[in-house]
């Protein structure tokens, strides 16, 4: 009788990647260990995350087995998985059930690495990405309970897993929801093409200073979006999770493994908060920019232009600008994503599990 294997996928980007190489992996299931080729079936949905923001696999992998009568499971979640390293995969109930971390793919080749890892399971072969972590005694976001925790080894493993929680949290998302935003930046930039001043300005200052003042535009209003939104990841308490331990110097030891573990995710989680608000920061000035182009060619006259500065213009001036003008917009959008709301800027920000993950440990109760 053929296994039942069961492919199951957060909703979002691990549900669109796993379904749309089910063909490839049914293609590839031919060459399963036993010689008969399986049954593959995919759903969307997620396994629940603990009172610490977890995803306890051994726990819940025997009774999704049961109800649906699967003999092997593969759960595919873009919840970042650490140690004081990357977790690729955690295999539970003697490898029946296996929980695959799409962030520590990455982002380059990061589809096909998926596929090569998931061909390999709908095989009947066991996880092979990665290097089995041996005493693994605390995680952030898996079961440390799991038979085995497969981790990204080699030069380069932080950076993956950070590209692929960038990547994760959908930057384009948070550019979708900054309306105000950009809506403010829009006019603060367009009322300054209105002065002469500032084409005086666009037109004396330096291309070095643009670039400074650009930087310093995007970093700004990066800055403000993190800090008004609590995006920050300050670190953060366990709430008392039961674990044995014993006294004298193994409490210190660990006391320190756990501060340790706490410290190397929270410094991935801004640091991934940060990529994805700069990208969208980024996206912002780029359609201020496009904007104020259109406005000061349409509003500023040539030969108004060149009767301010004394000089002729060329469209090189116009470009010019548009930057400049841009760049006073953005500082004024900056205030203006004041008025978007928390809550609309932090689901937009991060990946649904990534961001349940930061609602149960309490990530955002300091506002």
């Amino acid at each position: 009788m053929p296994e039942k294997i069961g492919l199951l996928a957060d909703r979002g980007l691990p549900a669109v990647r796993v379904r749309a190489m089910l063909q490839q992996l049914a293609k590839a299931s031919e060459n399963h260990v036993s010689g008969t080729k399986p049954i593959l079936e995919f759903r969307t949905g997620t396994l629940p995350m603990d009172e610490f923001g977890n995803v306890r696999l051994a726990d819940t992998a025997p009774g999704i087995l049961r109800d649906y009568g699967w003999d092997r499971l593969v759960y595919v979640t873009d919840l970042p998985l650490t140690t004081r390293r990357p977790v690729i995969s955690q295999t539970v109930e003697q490898g029946k059930a296996t929980m695959l971390c799409l962030p520590a793919f990455g982002l380059l080749r990061a589809k096909e690495g998926l596929r090569q890892e998931l061909s390999r399971l709908v095989c009947g072969k066991h996880a092979g990405a990665g290097q089995r972590e041996k005493g693994v005694d605390e995680i952030e976001g898996g079961d440390v309970e799991a038979d085995t925790t497969r981790v990204l080894e080699g030069r380069g493993r932080t950076l993956r897993l950070l590209l692929g929680m960038i990547r994760g949290n959908r930057p384009g998302q948070l550019l979708k929801v900054l309306s105000s935003c950009l809506a403010t930046g829009v006019a603060t930039g367009g009322f300054g093409i209105f002065y002469g001043s500032v084409w005086e300005m666009s037109y004396l200052i330096s291309s070095w200073r643009q670039i400074m003042i650009t930087i310093l535009s995007i970093t700004l209003l990066t800055f403000w979006l993190i800090y008004k939104n609590g995006l920050w990841n300050g670190g953060y308490s366990r709430k008392a999770e039961p674990s044995v331990l014993s006294v004298g110097a193994d409490v210190a030891t660990t006391q320190a493994s756990t501060d340790s573990v706490e410290w190397w995710r929270a410094r991935m989680d801004n640091l991934a908060t940060t990529g994805t608000v700069l990208i969208s920061a980024t996206g912002v000035y780029a359609l201020i920019y496009l904007t104020m182009l259109l406005v000061s060619a349409a509003v500023v006259p040539v030969p108004f232009f060149e009767s301010r500065v004394n000089s002729t213009i060329t469209p090189l001036d116009y470009l010019t600008l548009a930057w400049f003008a841009a760049s006073l917009g953005t500082l004024g959008g900056a205030l203006g994503s004041s008025f978007d709301t928390d809550e609309s800027v932090r689901e937009a920000t991060y990946n649904r599990r990534e961001l349940q993950r930061r609602q149960i440990v309490g990530l955002f109760d300091g506002d």
